[in-house]
C-alpha cells in the first residue's frame, strides 16, 4: 500500500509543477481577443462531484477530478477508483482560446496511469492532435460550448460546469473564481 500512495503523491506532485510550469508560460504569452463576460463565468477551479456512466452516478472518493482554467491555460486530473486494483490516474494540461462565438483547446501534455494488479503502465500519447473546435453561446448568465465535429459539450454557470463527451456526464462544482 505504501508504493501505491508513493506513487500518488509523485503523480500528485508532477501535477504541481505542470501548473507552475503553465502559469509561468503565462507571462510569455501574447493575449487574445476574449470575450470578457464568458472569460469570467469559465475561468476558475472545480472540484468534481459526480460522474454519470453506464446508468451509475459515482462520487468521490470513488472517482474524483479537479478542472483548472485560468488565462487561457488548464489542468485536468482525474482518478477512478471503480475498478480496483486496476486503478486509473489521468493527467493533463494545454492551452484555451476563447473569442466570441467560439472555443478552442488543446492538450499539451497527457498522462494515463492504469494500475493493474500484474503492475503500472504509463502512455502518454495526447487524446488528439491540434485544437478542438466549439461553438460558444451566452444566454442567462451561463455558457456553453458544443463540439463542431463530436459530441462533447460544456456547460458554465456562477456555480459550476458540466461536461458530457457523449456517453457520460462529469459534474463539477466552482470551489473558486478567478
Amino acid at each position: 500500500m505504501k508504493l501505491v500512495y508513493g506513487w500518488h503523491a509523485r503523480v500528485l506532485s508532477a501535477f504541481g509543477v505542470l501548473v507552475f510550469a503553465s502559469i509561468a508560460a503565462l507571462a510569455r504569452g501574447e493575449e487574445t481577443s476574449i470575450d470578457e463576460a464568458s472569460k469570467a463565468i469559465i475561468e476558475g477551479i472545480y472540484i468534481l462531484q459526480e460522474w454519470h456512466r453506464n446508468g451509475e452516478i459515482l462520487r468521490p472518493p470513488l472517482v474524483d477530478a479537479r478542472f483548472v482554467l485560468l488565462n487561457g491555460r488548464f489542468m485536468f486530473i482525474s482518478d477512478d477508483r471503480t475498478k480496483e486494483p486496476n486503478r486509473k490516474t489521468v493527467a493533463g494540461y494545454g492551452a484555451y482560446l476563447l473569442e466570441p462565438g467560439k472555443f478552442s483547446y488543446r492538450y499539451e501534455g497527457f498522462s494515463v496511469v492504469t494500475q493493474p494488479a500484474d503492475g503500472t503502465s504509463v502512455s502518454e500519447k495526447l487524446p488528439w492532435e491540434g485544437l478542438r473546435m466549439f461553438s460558444a453561446n451566452t444566454e442567462n448568465n451561463e455558457v456553453r460550448f458544443r463540439a463542431m465535429n463530436g459530441p462533447q459539450e460544456y456547460w458554465f454557470n456562477a456555480s459550476g460546469l458540466s461536461y458530457s463527451d457523449g456517453t457520460q456526464l462529469r459534474v463539477f462544482q466552482r470551489i473558486t473564481g478567478k
